[in-house]
């Protein structure tokens, strides 16, 4: 019995040391544009949620075997917050370069009076590292009376490296295209 009652403990306390477990790697996004596309642009414009397939928002980072139909789902490679929320803070910020006098902001509290309103829902977003990313998503612009003035399919494909900083940079780098076309828009209206 006095064996055991070191053995165990001794056991215990050896796994604590010899046992460890990788640790997780938390990436980001983040607005990569460049550039004013307006300086004179001035409208309030809302941006909602971006939508994205329930499976593909959770935190661990998604990829895609090159030629194949198979995702790999890393549980050490993270998102540092939800992909959805994530990709509307930075459309926003790319927006906000893109037009710097506009006001953009992510959501909106009632009563605010916003000029456009911008909702984005993602059909496809992937990567196959050493290889590309790619994006494509519906965007609609609504005025302040909620009338659909613009709806729009965006694709847009990049190439990344080999490592999960590199597919940060090319969702990033999506996103940066898709927040151009949809300034671009807006200034026309």
């Amino acid at each position: 019995m006095k064996l055991i009652k070191i053995i165990i403990p001794c056991l215990l306390l050896g796994g604590c040391f010899w046992g460890t477990s990788q640790q997780s790697k938390f990436y980001t996004q983040s607005a990569v544009s460049e550039g004013i596309l307006s300086a004179n642009y001035t409208d309030f414009v809302v941006v909602n949620k971006v939508q994205l397939p329930k499976y593909m928002d959770r935190p661990q980072i998604m990829t895609q075997l090159k030629d194949s139909v198979q995702i790999n789902i890393s549980e050490y490679n993270r998102w540092v917050e939800s992909p959805s929320v994530l990709a509307t803070r930075v459309i926003v910020e790319d927006l906000s370069k893109l037009l710097p006098s506009a006001k953009i902001k992510m959501n909106h509290l009632k009563g605010e009076g916003f000029d456009w309103i911008i909702s984005v829902e993602v059909a496809k977003i992937n990567a196959v590292l050493e290889d590309k990313a790619e994006l494509i998503a519906w965007y609609i612009i609504k005025n302040k009376k909620g009338e659909v003035v613009t709806q729009q399919k965006f694709t847009g494909i990049v190439n990344i490296g080999k490592t999960y900083d590199d597919l940060a940079l090319g969702y990033s780098q999506l996103l940066g295209k898709l927040s151009q076309e949809i300034a671009g828009v807006l200034i026309k209206k």
